[in-house]
């Protein structure tokens, strides 16, 4: 009589490709399609020249920013940490002025901004950027009404 005793089975020490093929497959459409979201910023910005004529201004406060992200206000230099306590001040001296950003085109576009940021923590309500205008070397703004 022969026991029907069955032989222990041999391991299969086989990886299977299949879900390792799945998931690379979605990582690859995955970056295809993120992958130009990335990059859409990183075309150049050419600016309009300017050729309308300088506006008549009332009087204005003038913040000028140097190469070396230097600040001044009204020719002298300022701290960006101070620039809003000092243009609040002036602001309160002359509510009608007009305050103009005379920034260096070599400065960052976040200096800039930062310090709008501080002229509109200071209350400012009418600001200005200076332009070259087209052909000529004198300055000429146009303001705008922060809100």
């Amino acid at each position: 009589m022969q026991s029907r005793l069955r032989q222990p089975s041999k391991l299969v020490a086989e990886i299977n490709m299949v879900p390792f093929t799945d998931v690379v497959l979605v990582l690859l459409v995955i970056f295809m399609v993120t992958t130009p979201f990335l990059f859409q910023g990183s075309f150049q910005v050419k600016l309009p020249k300017v050729a309308a004529p300088s506006p008549n201004l009332p009087e204005t406060i003038v913040i000028s920013v140097a190469p070396g992200d230097k600040v001044f206000l009204n020719d002298k230099e300022v701290a960006m940490g101070d620039l809003s306590n000092q243009l609040k001040a002036l602001v309160q001296q002359k509510p009608t002025a007009i305050v103009m950003i005379n920034a260096d085109k070599t400065v960052t576009h976040g200096t800039v901004s930062d310090v709008m940021s501080q002229a509109y923590l200071a209350g400012v309500t009418k600001l200005g950027i200076a332009v070259e205008l087209n052909g000529q070397n004198n300055a000429s703004a146009q303001p705008s009404t922060v809100k």
